[in-house]
């Protein structure tokens, strides 16, 4: 496994919006399944005590399955006025 953690473009279908395809690096990944999706809405590590909505994280996660056979964990990050889409790893082969 290997952990990116970097911004990307993707090209979306649906409503809500689903990743159907990404560039990354410069190079552009179809996607050819969704495994997974799941939100987090957890804290990050070094939080106060005392934690407020405003302080979770708000992200929904898809493990996808791109045509080269390449298996990535995505996820949209809402956390602020602008939406985000980060590769966040590549899982092992």
């Amino acid at each position: 496994m290997e952990i990116f953690s970097e911004k990307i473009e993707i090209e979306g279908a649906g409503e809500p919006v689903q990743p159907v395809a990404f560039t990354w690096r410069g190079k552009e990944f179809h996607i050819q399944k969704i495994i997974r999706i799941w939100q987090d809405w957890g804290f990050p590590p070094g939080s106060p005590k005392r934690k407020t909505w405003k302080l979770r994280r708000h992200r929904t996660y898809f493990q996808v399955l791109t045509r080269e056979g390449r298996v990535f964990e995505i996820y949209l990050d809402r956390k602020g006025p602008d939406l985000e889409w980060i590769l966040y790893r590549e899982l092992d082969k």
